[in-house]
């Protein structure tokens, strides 16, 4: 079962793995190309799963520089309550309850290109089966870099972990897509936002049927007028946005 929990200003060679029109490489022969630094990364997660007791998502790096970077090993990452007090630090594993790299490599991200790590946690408490505190959100830092970022995403401080970072956007190439065009249609023309809402609609429908709600909500917003909207349109258009800012994890983007 999948669970959905500014613009963005984070918003934020070897062999190529190119999925869905998203290329990123991974290499351990990547020592000659220069780590992804401070301002190469923007920085945003796909969508929370929960399943037999421990939930999951994903964070995603996306090379927003001109160049070729690498990274290589852990993001760190804090569970924050809701006055930004770090209330768990996730332990570095290798793999864990839905598997992992089980190896640490080097990733070589081409410009656009993503590379992405596991964050996992139990939703009860292991040694009693109690429940377990969740946060307000995260604030992680990618590997090689010193520059944290906040995401509004609610994680289990119980065995709270992160795994290595690796090439691609570990399956989730539709959402990414759809989210990049999502966050470059806030910064176009009222005219030309329609034009990114539909390229973001026809990246979810790559995912078949998954995301059914969200290419409603992006075809509705579509339909309606720039300007000069009814108060029902204009209800319509809140909704919209604010739905969609949630399941992208894009809050106050449009607003």
């Amino acid at each position: 079962m999948i669970k959905w929990p500014t613009r963005l200003g984070t918003l934020a060679v070897g062999g190529a793995l190119i999925a869905g029109g998203i290329l990123a490489t991974a290499s351990d022969a990547g020592a000659a190309t220069p780590a992804c630094g401070n301002g190469s990364l923007a920085v945003t997660r796909a969508p929370s799963q929960g399943a037999a007791g421990h939930g999951a998502f994903w964070l995603l790096f996306r090379n927003a520089s001109h160049t070729t970077c690498s990274l290589r090993g852990y993001p760190g990452l804090d569970a924050l309550d809701s006055h930004g007090n770090v209330l768990a630090h996730a332990q570095r594993t290798l793999s864990g309850y839905m598997g992992g790299p089980g190896v640490v490599n080097t990733v070589l991200v081409a410009p656009g290109g993503f590379a992405s790590a596991t964050v996992e946690w139990l939703n009860f408490n292991p040694s009693n089966g109690t429940n377990c505190r969740f946060s307000t959100s995260v604030a992680t830092t990618p590997p090689n870099t010193t520059h944290t970022v906040h995401l509004p995403v609610s994680v289990s401080i119980c065995r709270l972990q992160v795994h290595p970072t690796v090439a691609g956007t570990s399956g989730h190439n539709a959402f990414a897509g759809a989210q990049v065009q999502w966050i470059a249609g806030s910064k176009a023309l009222d005219v030309q936002m329609s034009g990114y809402w539909l390229k973001a609609e026809n990246d979810l429908k790559a995912a078949g049927g998954a995301f059914s709600t969200q290419i409603a909500q992006l075809k509705q917003l579509i339909s309606l007028p720039d300007a000069q909207r009814t108060p029902a349109q204009n209800a319509a258009w809140v909704h919209d946005i604010s739905a969609l800012n949630t399941f992208f994890g894009t809050p106050g983007l449009y607003i």
